[in-house]
């Protein structure tokens, strides 16, 4: 995987205009999830344009075609999981976003999911399997960043911060039980912080 990501990337660096803004959508949902018929209204239009002009006034630009660069998003359940001590997938990307959620809220996702399409056909989960698989593989292939945040499984709602973990240095945690307005900033607030460091790093070259 970590391969993979150092290809890709190389690839599309390479490629000509990389680094100007590209459209962005509003909508998010996934066939996996199940989503909810008013997802696209979970953040006000208001709060989204408020966050929006944050953003602008932040990079020093007047609108959003002007942001001088493009995200590509790479997402995966093992993204941060560091094998013997190896670098983990996630450290190849310039920063990690670690959006978590208590056992009771993953228990009930899951399990209001009423099948998923794989390669192979239908997949139902058995009865017990989020108990007995899914969430002991999520502590386990989570161990480094939850011996650094231990109220990823604790089972309390924190607030936002985006702290930075003690193994994953550059990954901003924040929990999904929050209202989505904070975790959306955590996340936006992470991306900014990275690109302003690399500003920085430039300009002591």
């Amino acid at each position: 995987m970590v391969q993979t990501i150092q290809s890709t990337r190389k690839q599309l660096e390479d490629l000509p205009g990389c680094g100007k803004s590209v459209e962005v959508h509003s909508s998010f949902a996934s066939q996996w999830a199940n989503p909810q018929k008013d997802v696209n209204s979970k953040l006000p239009p208001k709060a989204l344009d408020s966050l929006r002009n944050t953003v602008l006034h932040r990079l020093n630009v007047e609108s959003t075609e002007e942001i001088p660069f493009s995200l590509i998003l790479v997402d995966g359940i093992l993204l941060f999981y560091d094998e013997a001590n190896n670098e983990s997938p996630g450290a190849e990307c310039d920063t990690g976003l670690f959006i978590y959620a208590q056992y009771e809220t993953l228990k009930q996702r899951r399990e209001a999911r009423s099948a998923y399409v794989t390669k192979d056909g239908i997949w139902e989960d058995p009865p017990g399997y989020f108990d007995s698989i899914v969430w002991p593989n999520f502590v386990k292939y989570h161990s480094n960043l939850i011996a650094a945040h231990p109220e990823i499984t604790d089972r309390k709602v924190t607030s936002a911060g985006g702290q930075k973990s003690a193994h994953e240095a550059n990954v901003a945690i924040c929990s999904s039980d929050m209202p989505f307005k904070d975790t959306l900033e955590v996340c936006v607030e992470s991306i900014l912080g990275e690109w302003n460091r690399r500003q920085q790093i430039q300009a002591q070259r």
